[in-house]
């Protein structure tokens, strides 16, 4: 039942659907790439891609009105006090995010008709702010492991030393939600300039860029103690 009881509360939360739907969304597209090159029939490849398709339309749905989540989250982060870099680089993500949630309402007003545009214009447009933002989150990644590495080593009694325990290495392992971030952000570098067409990634390597980065963002959710705080 614990199990059971988890997927629940997993499933009664907007942003947990939204990540399994963007498990699905860059898992139909590694699958329909792999039901391609193993020769499968058109069929089953066109299934595979309508799904992506269909999962990247529902994540709008889901992501409604999430930029105003992001304006309250940027507003409370300057009750941040410890450490001015960090408040920074968390309110400058936070503003950036608002406006790609705000083109991402556009986007999906324009792929319903509801809104006479090109929805890949937007899209491309949107994916500029991605880009900024997952810039942003990596420079915090890099923050958070740089005062984990170069954090004084501290003996039994107190002094500064090489401490069992006290290794590099075992402080990083001490914050994996730290890791898991930078996981989450590194697999979906490459994607915003895939989708600005800067370069062309094989639909396969996105497809699995973007699993990479889904799963990793949906662990935090499924155990709340691997959420990166503050966010």
């Amino acid at each position: 039942m614990d199990v059971v009881t988890a997927v629940v509360k997993y499933n009664q939360q907007t942003l947990g659907r939204d990540k399994l739907c963007r498990i699905i969304q860059y898992g139909s597209r590694l699958s329909s790439y792999l039901l391609a090159q193993a020769g499968a029939s058109a069929d089953f490849v066109s299934r595979a891609k309508s799904l992506d398709k269909h999962a990247s339309t529902s994540r709008k749905i889901f992501r409604l009105g999430k930029s105003l989540d992001m304006i309250v989250g940027a507003i409370r982060a300057r009750d941040i006090r410890h450490d001015s870099i960090l408040k920074i680089l968390i309110i400058c993500r936070r503003l950036t995010y608002t406006i790609y949630y705000v083109i991402d309402h556009i986007t999906w007003a324009a792929r319903l008709g509801l809104y006479k545009s090109n929805p890949k214009e937007w899209s491309q447009f949107q994916a500029k702010f991605w880009l900024t933002a997952l810039v942003l989150g990596l420079l915090r990644n890099l923050h958070d492991v740089l005062n984990l590495v170069f954090v004084p080593a501290k003996k039994n009694d107190g002094e500064e030393g090489s401490a069992p325990g006290n290794s590099v290495a075992s402080r990083l392992m001490s914050r994996p939600e730290v890791l898991l971030d930078v996981v989450k952000n590194s697999a979906d570098f490459l994607l915003p300039f895939n989708v600005m067409g800067l370069i062309e990634l094989n639909v396969g390597v996105a497809g699995l860029l973007g699993l990479i980065s889904s799963v990793a963002g949906a662990v935090p959710i499924w155990h709340p103690n691997l959420k990166l705080k503050p966010s």
